[in-house]
């Protein structure tokens, strides 16, 4: 699925007709803290009519600076968000509308979708069992089958020694941790894996066996991905297709080769000259 880029951001035409996670006019508005105790806190509208499309087996990549919205945009494609003052648009995966609601309502959507956090430590309960973590969904979405199999099969595909299952959190290094994660976040068969700055908490040399690792995971499983960066290096190295945001709205998007070889947007073009390049 590629998809061309236009002035106004949009997705573009595609080769995909119906793509698996697909979103249009989605927008948050929220109310910040109040600073005095007589008036209501100011309005910040931190997603401005944002389209964006995921296509089967497609990996896409949200890119920005810190505020830009990138992590609030995931976290309304997911149901994820807090209530907002407004929230606008429609997303939809596979045709079917997510709609924020309980949990019980979203278990459809969490069973498709897998999502892998900045902090891996943070994500990993220190009093529970590696194992015990990693076949958390499986009990969550009530899944049948051997689920210390299944453990123990996901443990392997990410590079852990069959022990680990047994071990704590806090015995594993961040790469390992982040192993960890990654494991949880597909032991139940996901079509959709997100990774909200899944390697920035990562040294140079782990990042580098992180990012080969999602490589291999969209391979062997037949994953799509979303992940949010601020990295465009890490971007051109995972992408098919990549979308910029600034000041919460998506200003650029399409071919991650065309977007960052031939930037149009003015943010764009800022955020490439920034990447750091040997002569």
């Amino acid at each position: 699925m590629t998809g061309a880029t236009g002035p106004t951001g949009s997705p573009g035409p595609t080769g995909d007709a119906t793509p698996l996670l697909s979103a249009r006019g989605v927008g948050r508005t929220y109310r910040l803290p109040r600073t005095s105790p007589f008036t209501p806190g100011p309005v910040r509208r931190a997603v401005v009519d944002a389209d964006l499309d995921v296509g089967h087996g497609e990996s896409v990549a949200i890119v920005g600076e810190s505020g830009s919205g990138k992590s609030t945009l995931v976290r309304a494609l997911l149901a994820l968000d807090a209530p907002a003052v407004e929230a606008t648009g429609t997303v939809t995966l596979d045709g079917r509308e997510v709609r924020a609601g309980r949990s019980s309502g979203l278990r459809w959507l969490r069973r498709r979708t897998g999502v892998v956090l900045q902090d891996p430590y943070a994500s990993l309960d220190p009093r529970m069992r590696v194992g015990d973590s990693v076949a958390e969904p499986l009990r969550a979405l009530r899944l049948p089958g051997d689920h210390a199999a299944l453990v123990a099969d996901v443990l392997r595909r990410v590079g852990l020694d069959a022990d680990a299952a047994q071990r704590w959190p806090h015995e594993f290094s961040g790469g390992q941790r982040q192993r960890v994660a990654l494991a949880r976040a597909v032991v139940h068969g996901p079509d959709l894996l997100v990774g909200d700055e899944p390697m920035s908490a990562l040294d140079v040399a782990v990042r580098a066996q992180v990012l080969e690792l999602l490589r291999e995971l969209r391979s062997e499983l037949g994953l799509s991905l979303l992940v949010v960066s601020h990295d465009v290096g890490l971007v051109s190295h995972l992408a098919d297709r990549v979308a910029v945001m600034h000041e919460g709205r998506i200003v650029e998007q399409g071919p991650v080769g065309q977007v960052l070889r031939s930037p149009r947007h003015p943010y764009t073009q800022e955020l490439v000259a920034a990447v750091p390049t040997l002569d």
